[in-house]
């Protein structure tokens, strides 16, 4: 039931959002369509738990009330001595109405044992999706992360393969990043940009070869997250003050770091760094462009001081002037450090000192 509702809301949650596209594809009565048959699903879903629920309920109900009226007929005719066969014991007004007092008391458990019920299936749906994940998270291994590194490192990748689920990967993958110098890793969606990022993040499938980190190896599962920053396609953001998605960077940061980082990336003038300091954004960051967000995620880096930046399609979602601006402040603000991103944008290849192709490093099969 929990299912079925949360694939409804972001079902309703993903066409909320690309409205304008379903409408610039004609696709309004076909989308409709799909929400109303997902809706239909969850009512029928929603009055089937309700059917069991109330006939439960019902049922429970019944033999309680019948029970408490069966000690009610059992108490009055006890008082009136109207029993056709001898009971034995004696009853007298005080205690008969100290018994009608107690006995629904004493019967409450039964009504409660169908909220119990259903409160038993609840945590029952919960611990399974709990015990897949908790199941999940100790497979896999904690990454160890590495000590923050003072310099900008010179990151190398020599003879690096990984293989997905399907045997397709990539083999023998070769490059170098230098400080100070960007690298772009470019080819076809899938081909594996992301997954030689997560790499330097300990995340990701395993690999064979060397990843090396001023010329001293990686070890399987080791992190970089101490000394790297992280810029995906769509920066995280919390409900808040920009100044309270700044400090996720940086918690101990002082306004006035705060507004020198605004002012560095071009986000604000120093006049302006206060007003938009103190501005509260939606859920997810709501409130700002796609290219205030990424800025946004440039002024964390600043914030954070690391030396290793790492991009995973950092302007997919920008239209052609906030991509120009943010490959202009990428370059005037990280140029001594080392910068390694994954991108289709020609505009980024040309901002970068090298390109490389990953589809020539592509494997279709499985190695033998």
């Amino acid at each position: 039931q929990q299912t079925s509702l949360d694939q409804l809301s972001g079902a309703f949650q993903a066409r909320a959002a690309q409205a304008g596209i379903i409408r610039a594809f004609r696709a309004v009565t076909r989308e409709t369509a799909a929400l109303a048959q997902a809706s239909s699903d969850l009512r029928e879903r929603t009055m089937k738990v309700l059917r069991v629920a109330f006939l439960s309920t019902a049922a429970l109900e019944f033999f309680a009330s019948i029970s408490v009226a069966m000690v009610a007929v059992y108490v009055g005719f006890k008082l009136l001595g109207v029993f056709p066969f001898a009971t034995g014991e004696t009853l007298t007004l005080a205690e008969g109405m100290t018994i009608l007092i107690l006995v629904p008391e004493f019967f409450a458990p039964i009504r409660k044992l169908s909220a119990l019920h259903h409160d038993r299936a609840d945590g029952a749906a919960a611990a399974g999706f709990l015990g897949d994940w908790l199941d999940a998270a100790m497979a896999r291994p904690e990454p160890v992360r590495m000590a923050a590194l003072t310099d900008p490192p010179v990151v190398t990748f020599r003879n690096v393969s990984v293989t997905y689920e399907n045997g397709a990967g990539l083999e023998a993958v070769s490059f170098s990043a230098q400080p100070g110098a960007m690298v772009a890793l470019t080819g076809p969606s899938g081909v594996g940009k992301t997954t030689l990022l997560k790499l330097l993040m300990g995340q990701g499938v395993a690999a064979t070869g060397d990843v090396l980190v001023d010329e001293a190896p990686l070890a399987p599962g080791a992190s970089l997250a101490e000394s790297a920053t992280w810029i995906s396609q769509t920066p995280w953001m919390i409900e808040g003050s920009v100044a309270d998605n700044l400090r996720l960077a940086a918690p101990e940061a002082a306004d006035e770091a705060l507004r020198a980082a605004l002012v560095a990336v071009g986000l604000a003038t120093s006049a302006e760094a206060d007003a938009l300091l103190a501005r509260q954004l939606g859920r997810s960051g709501s409130g700002l462009s796609g290219g205030q967000r990424q800025r946004i995620g440039l002024a964390r880096v600043i914030l954070r001081g690391s030396s290793l930046l790492l991009l995973d399609e950092p302007t997919a979602h920008l239209d052609e002037g906030a991509e120009e601006d943010f490959i202009q402040a990428l370059r005037e603000i990280f140029r001594t450090r080392t910068v390694i991103l994954g991108t289709h944008s020609e505009k980024l290849w040309a901002a970068c000192d090298s390109v490389i192709d990953l589809s020539a490093y592509r494997r279709e099969t499985a190695p033998c």
